[in-house]
């Protein structure tokens, strides 16, 4: 496999002798023909897909939106949730610098937002995003909110304040519409897909991120993904390898950075699995693979002694930063007279955090636990893009190994018809 500068997979120890075994990954080849077919139309826009996105050239524009929003305020606040929020966040927290502060507010708890009114609003920008446009939480959010910034901003609300909206019809663009405020359109694909398009990109770009350098990567990841060698492609051999051991009872899918900038990473990746995956199949078998997120060398304290001793119903992602070795202050030698600090004695606090992510590959590996490494550059944004834009097209061909769709929720649908009946009866 040719993987983009920066990423590196080992997926030697995701495979098994018994049923993960290269032979039965190339075995599911022609199961997948039809999504071969389909991503040759995807890469072209037809019809417009999360694939087409790397390819889709609006960074110009999008810098120059971006360029306009630091040069005229000092921080920038994104309301959203879900996929309107994940994915912004993950490339801010990863990639961005923070000469433009930028808070995302992803959630309705009254404790959370009452930080809002300690906000500086005469020089701080606004955005609000919504796929649907009805979203309750981001409404509740913006319009609780509203009277305050009129009451700040008056007139000059509409020029701190942008919605990114599909639907024309939907609440946000009409009330956006009604009070002024500039509509910028948000891609026809689902919100858990959009992080390649404004919905990510603005708030990245905002950050100071190369948005050109991650389409980059993720370009390129999208031509290696188009290979028809099941065993030369990375997104269908390392979906076919996971599909595999979910049908021998690992369908429990543990992520685990090594890096805590990787940490919204990995809060994005649970969304994209559990609300992709998560479904009954035609003939009424529910599917689905469980993803849990990880933090290491956190949850090596938590989470290691099941990982290693209990059940085997799980496989393993985890990914670290090999330059995170050269970094952090050293344990002074004048130490390593007491046996617990000998061996800390000289080293950085970052090449204890990749020993300690070998030594769990390693015991992981030893307690045949099915794993897989990701050695990815942090701070290359074409890493992150090309890694972006693998996750996707893994769960992609996961779904259609298992015979669902990967794009729509239908359940969550109904808890969400619920929340407005329960409103209603107050």
């Amino acid at each position: 496999m040719t993987i983009p500068s920066g990423l590196v997979l080992d997926v030697s120890t995701l495979l098994d002798e018994q049923r993960c075994t290269r032979t039965a990954i190339r075995a599911l080849s022609p199961q997948l023909e039809g999504l071969r077919q389909q991503l040759r139309g995807w890469r072209r826009g037809a019809p417009f897909s999360f694939y087409h996105l790397p390819f889709a050239d609006d960074t110009r524009a999008i810098r120059a939106r971006a360029a306009r929003i630091t040069q005229r305020f000092a921080r920038t606040i994104v309301f959203g949730i879900g996929g309107s929020s994940l994915g912004g966040e993950m490339l801010v927290r990863s990639l961005g610098n923070a000469t433009h502060p930028m808070r995302f507010f992803d959630n309705i708890d009254p404790s959370t937002l009452a930080e809002l009114e300690h906000v500086d609003w005469r020089s701080t920008a606004l955005l609000v995003i919504s796929k649907s446009g009805n979203t309750a939480e981001t409404l509740a959010q913006f319009l609780s909110l509203l009277p305050r910034l009129e009451a700040e901003l008056g007139t000059q609300l509409r020029e701190h304040v942008q919605v990114i909206t599909e639907n024309r019809d939907g609440a946000l663009a009409l009330i956006a519409t009604q009070l002024g405020l500039e509509i910028v359109a948000h891609p026809p694909v689902g919100g858990r897909y959009s992080v390649l398009s404004v919905v990510g990109l603005l708030p990245a770009a905002i950050a100071g991120v190369d948005v050109e350098a991650l389409l980059t990567g993720a370009r390129t990841m999208a031509e290696e993904c188009g290979q028809d060698d099941m065993l030369e492609n990375p997104a269908f051999f390392n979906a076919a390898a996971q599909y595999l051991h979910a049908e021998q009872g690992r369908s429990i899918c543990v992520f685990m950075p090594y890096a805590d900038r990787l940490r919204p990473l990995g809060l994005w990746y649970r969304q994209l699995w559990a609300e992709s995956l998560g479904k009954h199949d035609p003939n009424g078998r529910a599917c689905g693979l469980t993803p849990a997120l990880a933090m290491g060398v956190t949850d090596q304290h938590s989470q290691l002694q099941l990982y290693l001793d209990g059940p085997d119903d799980k496989q393993y992602t985890l990914l670290a930063d090999p330059n995170l070795g050269v970094l952090g202050a050293s344990v002074p030698q004048r130490f390593s007279g007491f046996p617990a600090t000998a061996p800390l004695a000289g080293h950085t606090t970052g090449e204890l955090l990749l020993a300690e992510f070998r030594a769990t590959r390693e015991t992981l590996t030893r307690h045949a636990r099915p794993n897989r490494t990701i050695l990815l550059d942090t701070r290359n944004p074409a890493a992150i893009g090309a890694l972006i834009l693998l996750l996707e097209l893994e769960t992609v061909v996961v779904a259609r190994l298992l015979n669902i769709d990967p794009f729509d929720q239908p359940a969550v649908e109904e808890s969400k018809v619920l929340a407005r009946e329960y409103l209603k009866r107050r």
